[in-house]
């Protein structure tokens, strides 16, 4: 009997795996201040030892206005990161399970309370809460606090955070590879229809600042580029 192709190795990019099953970033809201803690060695321990192919981190939030919850895994700076990496370290002790790592911002769906705690978006001002930042000052529900705007500049501040938080991930004994969890800087308005491929782009010609967070991500770190979206 012919075995399953779940159980066949694959090659994606440079990257080998023994077979075909991944394991999904699944949120913990278990973070401190962005840093992970002891849980997320428990959790991510015992799922490294489970025969899968590939282990993803959860969302990942690359500032601290881009988490979901006051509870979420961050990277963004040598605390969040030094935090992963002990996380990491001590599960390579055991596995040799390749780790990749989801990267997000949440845009306007971001400062919620924990789910078991109702998940509603916490008012800036209010403990765990904070003005929330999108590509339009449109709110996620109704009744929530909009967020601000940003302009060239600020959605840029974005895009460079990707960046700087893939090469925070691509690091000696840290998460590779990277995926990108874009789908919330979509700009909210109208349902628009679906749109042909784009036409080739001219060498030289700028990429679209959109495209950016993904581009520019990817060619800092030299990682493999999954993209990720859940609209």
């Amino acid at each position: 009997m012919a075995q399953s192709a779940l159980f066949q190795p694959l090659r994606v990019g440079n990257l080998d795996l023994c077979n075909r099953i991944v394991i999904a970033p699944m949120c913990q809201y278990s973070a401190e201040d962005g840093c992970m803690t002891d849980w997320h060695l428990i959790h991510l321990g015992h799922l490294a030892l489970s025969g899968a192919a590939l282990l993803t981190i959860e969302a990942t939030a690359v500032l601290p206005e881009g988490r979901i919850t006051w509870a979420d895994v961050g990277l963004w700076n040598d605390e969040t990161e030094a935090a992963i990496g002990r996380t990491l370290d001590g599960i390579r002790r055991w596995s040799d399970i390749p780790i990749a790592l989801q990267l997000a911002h949440a845009g306007r769906k971001a400062s919620t309370e924990v789910p078991w705690d109702g998940g509603a978006q916490i008012a800036p001002g209010d403990t765990h809460g904070w003005r929330t930042v999108a590509p339009s000052a449109v709110p996620f529900a109704d009744g929530d606090v909009a967020p601000v705007a940003l302009d060239r500049d600020g959605l840029r501040r974005v895009r460079d955070a990707f960046a700087a938080s893939a090469v925070r991930a691509a690091h000696e004994s840290h998460a590779r590879p990277a995926l990108l969890h874009c789908s919330e800087w979509i700009p909210k308005s109208l349902p628009q229809p679906p749109r042909p491929p784009p036409p080739p782009r001219p060498p030289g010609q700028r990429i679209p600042l959109g495209n950016a967070f993904c581009w520019r991500a990817t060619r800092s770190a030299r990682i493999l580029l999954i993209m990720s979206s859940a609209c």
